[in-house]
């Protein structure tokens, strides 16, 4: 009967959890956890330490479309077990704890796998507890606009094809009746559990199987996906995440005794580029030989807050450019700028320097959000470069203060933009952006450092300026990264990718847990020729806990700018930035030479708070 309860039997049950691999990755293998090459029927790679999903019953060679349950197809008709599971190479279920929670890990190792209860021995006791274990239960949301709960019809209409889904629906609707009340429960949910990743006892697996693979294969009988892009063609694979919702939707109704819980999940092993920080600096060619004859316009923004880190921008702007360069410098500034602080950087002007301020109307701008603590109103100031600039300004590069320019200016400004509006660099993130705002294609940029066409605009567009408004109130409910996603939607079509150097942000010299489209060679040869260092997110090189391996390029144009007095915070934080930082869970370890200090993260929050610093 299906109602009975879950016990550890006297002879220990079998578990087989299907880890689905792709490409070479580290992983977890023991009697438990079965590393499953998946799609393996049509792939150039030879992964020895995994099964192949592409012997006896398969569909391994609809893996493009299917993804994942071409290894759960597998499991179905091929293995035998107690317990079956699906999980992927960069997801693991959390086998210590009932929870929601998500955890991040860079290797796997023995402490990783005693972390997450990954021996065999554990995973056996725990999966017998119950009948059916899922993975966190989340809302529904785009990525990083967590306020902004949708529905799974919603959403799944947003992501992809809604007509797609409509199939679907009246498919279960006609030939499976018993678990269409349990479909439109869930796509009128907002929360649920992703990734197909699941546990399930033997006779639920079963039919859950029965049900998924009898619904798509209708499905796949009825929907045409030869058009489809690469994204969109693995549509089974998502449509397949709402039916596993469904079932055990489905099977806690059905069977009132069933055992069902929530495991928190772990991320990870990611990418990182392998670079030398040591060699980089050493060994850096000279850059100043480039010269155009034209003045490089520059943009810039901030206040009273930020107006040391831009005199730095400036000064490793001007270090590393030719020495009879022309440069004009716009600065976007409001009331927050003080007289004080533009007679500091003023200082910086010379025969081929210019500095120019321009003061704007933040009223403008008082509906748009701040929703990051170091983003001040005049991120937003660019918006209007196009109609504060004369005419005869056809093109200006636009940079953010909390950068450090490491090459010679004049090569950006040599990029050419054709009849594109504007030029940029591909953000560490960009294709979980590119998704959240639903943008044509997945070159979503980093605003940071940009190139604007002026000339291309003002053909274009009759007032850029009204389209970005619209832009923002057209989607205000998603944008989460202020007007970098203004930008992205306007630009979306009139966009020129630069080289990564130009823009190199901090998580692309580290473990990436985000989506993005370049490649680590690509990161990897732009730190062997270094443009722009860009310090985003909180790795701030003015804060004690920034552990950015190149923050001391920070402290070198820093100390060579015109801010020639500095604060305690700042001698003290400039001292640190000359020692190995190292920051674990609870501690931060300070290493300087032969000498090394462990310090307890509280008590170091718990003083600089005292001091009134920012950690």
């Amino acid at each position: 009967m299906h109602n009975e309860v879950s016990i550890l039997p006297q002879e220990q049950s079998t578990v087989k959890i299907l880890l689905c691999h792709h490409k070479q990755a580290p992983y977890v293998k023991n009697e438990c956890f079965v590393p499953i090459h998946v799609g393996k029927e049509i792939s150039k790679v030879s992964l020895d330490y995994c099964i192949g999903d592409n012997t006896g019953d398969n569909i391994s060679a609809k893996n493009k479309s299917w993804c994942e349950l071409t290894a759960l197809y597998w499991a179905w008709k091929n293995l035998d077990a107690d317990y079956y599971g699906l999980m992927h190479y960069r997801r693991y279920l959390h086998f210590k704890q009932d929870d929601n929670n998500f955890y991040i890990i860079n290797q796997i190792s023995e402490t990783e796998i005693e972390n997450g209860g990954w021996d065999a021995e554990n995973i056996t006791r725990f999966c017998s507890q119950y009948d059916i274990i899922t993975a966190p239960i989340w809302g529904i949301h785009p990525v990083g606009a967590n306020h902004h709960l949708m529905t799974g019809y919603d959403f799944y209409a947003k992501e992809h094809y809604s007509k797609d889904l409509d199939i679907v629906i009246e498919i279960i609707k006609e030939k499976y009746p018993q678990f269409y009340f349990s479909l439109l429960d869930t796509l009128a949910n907002k929360h649920c559990f992703f990734g197909n990743i699941a546990i399930m006892k033997k006779k639920y697996f079963h039919e859950y199987c029965d049900f998924i693979f009898g619904v798509l294969s209708e499905a796949e009988k009825k929907i045409d996906i030869s058009s489809y892009d690469s994204y969109q063609y693995r549509i089974w694979g998502f449509i397949a995440e709402r039916l596993t919702n469904c079932y055990v939707i489905y099977a806690k109704n059905q069977y009132p005794t069933l055992k069902s819980t929530t495991l928190g999940i772990t991320f990870g092993v990611f990418d990182k580029p392998t670079y030398n920080t040591k060699a980089i600096l050493a060994h850096k060619s000279p850059t100043t030989k480039t010269q155009v004859n034209e003045p490089i316009n520059i943009c810039m923004s901030f206040d009273d807050n930020y107006a040391a880190h831009g005199d730095a921008v400036i000064t490793s702007m001007i270090q590393n450019a030719h020495p009879q360069q022309p440069i004009h410098i716009y600065i976007l500034h409001d009331e927050k700028l003080s007289n004080k602080n533009k007679k500091i950087i003023q200082q910086a002007e010379n025969k081929n320097i210019r500095i120019h301020y321009i003061k704007i109307n933040k009223k403008l701008f008082n509906s748009l959000p701040l929703n990051r603590e170091y983003i001040s109103l005049n991120t937003y100031y660019r918006l209007t470069i196009q109609n504060l600039l004369p005419d005869n300004i056809e093109k200006i590069i636009y940079l953010d203060s909390d950068i450090i320019v490491y090459g010679n200016i004049a090569e950006l400004w040599q990029e050419s933009l054709g009849n594109m509006c504007v030029g940029a660099v591909l953000d560490e993130g960009g294709i979980l952006q590119a998704r959240r705002l639903s943008l044509p294609d997945t070159n979503y940029f980093n605003a940071g450092v940009m190139i604007f066409n002026l000339a291309q605009i003002r053909k274009e567009f009759k007032n850029v300026f009204v389209n970005y408004f619209e832009n923002y109130y057209k989607y205000k409910e998603i944008i989460t990264l202020q007007d970098q996603d203004i930008l992205n939607i306007t630009f979306s079509k009139k966009t020129k990718i630069i080289p990564l150097r130009w823009n190199i942000n901090s998580r692309m010299l580290e473990y990436n847990d985000l989506e993005y489209k370049y490649s680590i060679k690509d990161a990897e040869d732009a730190l062997r020729n270094i443009g722009i260092i860009h310090y985003t997110d909180q790795k701030k090189p003015w804060r004690y806990s920034c552990n950015h391996p190149f923050r001391s390029l920070y402290w070198k144009y820093r100390l060579k700018g015109h801010y020639k007095q500095f604060s305690l915070h700042e001698l003290l934080v400039w001292g640190v930035s000359k020692a190995s930082i190292k920051v674990s869970q609870n501690h931060v370890s300070f290493k300087l030479g032969k000498l090394q200090i462990n310090m307890n993260k509280e008590l170091i929050r718990k003083t600089l708070h005292l001091l009134k610093i920012k950690y």
